[in-house]
Formats: structure tokens, sequence, C-alpha cells
């Protein structure tokens, strides 16, 4: 990934910048999850849509 401090680029699994110690924000895995149902929430209406539309 790259580096928003720096601009080089650093290993995915890294913590923090190896080349200037910029630390990388970590997300939670419940709000990633939560991000995700509330996705396919917003989603499901338009597949619907698209279901009625095709029928």
């Amino acid at each position: 990934m790259e580096c928003p401090s720096c601009a080089l680029e650093a290993p995915d699994e890294a913590e923090t910048c190896p080349y200037c110690g910029y630390e990388f924000p970590r997300q939670k895995k419940s709000v990633m999850l939560m991000a995700v149902v509330m996705a396919l929430l917003l989603a499901w209406p338009l597949i619907k849509l698209i279901q009625l539309l095709t029928d």
C-alpha cells in the first residue's frame, strides 16, 4: 500500500510506514461488517426494481 504521508510503498501488513513512521489507521472488523450490511440493505430496492423490470 502507499503511505499517505511520504507516498512510498509499504507492505500491506505494516502497521507503520518503515520509511517515515506514519501509523496506518486500522478499521475494526465490526465497522467493515456494518458497512457491507448497510451497502446490501441500500442495494436491495435497486435489485428488486431490476427484477421487476426484467420480468
